[in-house]
C-alpha cells in the first residue's frame, strides 16, 4: 500500500471514528407524543436516496448506495469498491389539538455505514442507526377541590439504537441473498408528574419507568435484478425482507421522588418514594414481511413499489404494553434524470399499528429529491442526496393529536476503488 492509500485510510478510519463519537452523544430529540407506546416511533431504515422516493427500496439495485434494508442489496457493491454511507436530518413539527398547538423542531444525524467485498460473491456492511426515539413533553391543568390547580407533566425520551453486520452471498448471476445480525441496545424512558401550582412550598412528585434492551436481532432478505431491451438498457429489480418474530430480553425499573425545581434550573430530590426493580422480561418484536420491485431504464427513469406487513397484533413489551393493530405500509416512487442529476418524487401511506380511543393513527407523505454526482477521480466517486417529506400524522378527532411535518435530509455518499491492484506496463 502507498503513501496515498495510507493516508486514505487513516482519513477514512478518523471520520468513522469521529462519527461513532457524534452519534453517542448525540441521540435524536423529536416531539412526538406517540413515541409513548411501545418502543418509541420506529425507524423504518431508509437512507436519503430511498426517502426521496417515498422509501420505495426493497427492489432497487444500487452499488453506490448501501441499503440496509433489504440485506441482500449489498452484493450490488462492486467487487474493487469500498463504499461509505452517512446523512443528517432534522424535522419541523406542528402538534395540534381541538384548542391549541405547538411547534418543535430537530436536526441530527441519523445514520452511517460501510460496505465491502470478502470475496467475488461474498459482500459485507456494517453501521449504526436509530431503532428507534422517545421523545416528548406534555403538561395538562385541572382544578382539585380544597387543593388548587394542578399540573400534570408527561415526558419520555431516550430510545434504541441499533448497530449492525450484514452480508450479502451471490447465489448466481442477478440473485443473491442476505442477512444482518443486529445488535439492539438502548432505554425508553417515561415519566409522570405532578405540581401544585397554588401551595408554593409543595414539593413537586415523579414516577419514572425505564425500560432497558440489550439483544441480538436477524433480518434476511432476498434481490434478484435483470436486464432486457435491445441494448439492456432497461433493468427489472425485485426484493423481498422477512424478519421473523423474535422475543428478546428486557429489563424494566421504576422509581419515585418528591422534588423541588426542575424546567431549565437546578433540580433537588428530597425523597425517594419508592425504586422498584421490575425484573427482566420479553420484548416480541413481531413478525415483518415486505416486497416490492423497480423498474426502468438505465440513467433515463425509474418507477417503484413497495408494500410491508408488520404483525403488530403480537406486539409485547416486558409484562404487557396496550394493545396494537397489525400494520401495512405502502411506499411509491419514480426518479427521472436530467443529465446527472436524479430528480426525485414519491409516496407513502402508512396503516399503523396504533389505535387509540378507537381512532387509528395513520400516517401519510409526499417527499421530494435530488441526487448528484461530485468532482470524481479515478479511484473515488462521490454522490450528494438530498429529501425533503412533507406528511400528516393522527388526527383532532375524540381529543387526539394531529401532527403535521416537513423532514429535511442529507446524504453523502463515497465509493472508493481501495481493493483493486494496480496495473504497470
Amino acid at each position: 500500500m502507498n503513501k496515498s492509500s495510507d493516508y486514505k485510510s487513516v482519513t477514512m478510519v478518523s471520520i468513522l471514528l469521529l462519527l461513532v463519537t457524534f452519534t453517542a452523544i448525540g441521540q435524536v430529540k423529536l416531539e412526538s407524543p406517540y413515541s409513548r407506546f411501545g418502543l418509541g416511533d420506529i425507524n423504518h431504515g431508509y437512507n436519503v436516496y430511498q426517502s426521496s422516493l417515498g422509501g420505495a427500496s426493497y427492489g432497487i439495485i444500487d452499488p453506490y448506495r448501501i441499503s440496509s434494508i433489504n440485506p441482500a442489496s449489498y452484493a450490488k457493491i462492486d467487487t474493487g469498491s469500498f463504499v461509505f454511507n452517512a446523512a443528517f436530518d432534522g424535522a419541523f413539527m406542528e402538534s395540534r389539538t381541538t384548542n391549541e398547538s405547538t411547534t418543535s423542531n430537530y436536526f441530527n444525524m441519523n445514520y452511517f455505514n460501510v460496505a465491502f467485498p470478502i470475496t467475488g460473491w461474498w459482500r459485507t456492511s456494517m453501521g449504526l442507526l436509530p431503532y428507534s426515539t422517545v421523545g416528548y413533553d406534555l403538561n395538562s391543568y385541572t382544578q382539585v377541590d380544597s387543593i388548587g390547580d394542578v399540573r400534570l407533566g408527561y415526558i419520555g425520551d431516550g430510545g434504541i439504537t441499533e448497530v449492525y453486520w450484514g452480508n450479502a452471498f451471490n447465489i448466481f448471476k442477478g440473485l443473491s441473498v442476505g442477512v444482518n445480525t443486529s445488535f439492539l441496545f438502548g432505554g425508553v424512558n417515561l415519566a409522570q408528574e405532578s405540581e401544585l401550582l397554588d401551595i408554593s412550598l409543595a414539593f413537586k412528585y415523579r414516577v419514572k419507568s425505564t425500560t432497558d434492551l440489550r439483544a441480538f436481532h436477524f433480518d434476511f432478505g432476498i434481490q434478484y435484478d435483470t436486464k432486457f431491451g435491445k441494448n439492456e438498457d432497461y433493468f427489472l429489480g425485485l426484493g423481498f425482507v422477512y424478519s421473523p418474530e423474535q422475543s428478546l430480553l428486557g429489563k424494566g425499573s421504576s422509581i419515585g421522588i418528591t422534588y423541588t425545581g426542575g424546567g431549565e434550573g437546578f433540580e433537588y430530590v428530597k425523597d425517594t418514594i419508592f425504586l422498584v426493580d421490575n425484573g427482566s422480561g420479553s420484548i416480541v418484536i413481531p413478525l415483518k414481511i415486505g416486497g416490492g420491485f423497480s423498474i426502468g431504464k438505465t440513467d433515463k427513469w425509474m418507477f417503484a413499489f413497495d408494500v410491508t406487513f408488520d404483525e403488530y397484533s403480537r406486539f409485547k413489551i416486558l409484562n404487557g404494553e396496550k394493545e396494537f393493530s397489525n400494520s401495512l405500509r405502502y411506499n411509491v416512487g419514480g426518479q427521472y434524470y436530467v443529465g446527472s442529476y436524479a430528480l426525485n418524487f414519491g409516496a407513502n401511506y402508512n396503516n399503523s399499528y396504533l389505535t387509540l380511543n378507537e381512532t387509528d393513527i395513520n400516517e401519510f407523505g409526499i417527499s421530494l429529491g435530488l441526487g448528484f454526482p461530485l468532482k470524481s477521480t479515478k479511484t473515488m466517486i462521490s454522490y450528494i442526496d438530498l429529501a425533503v417529506e412533507a406528511g400528516r400524522r393522527g388526527t383532532t378527532d375524540k381529543n387526539l393529536i394531529e401532527q403535521d411535518f416537513i423532514k429535511v435530509k442529507l446524504g453523502i455518499n463515497i465509493r472508493n476503488t481501495w481493493f483493486r491492484r494496480p496495473k504497470y506496463l
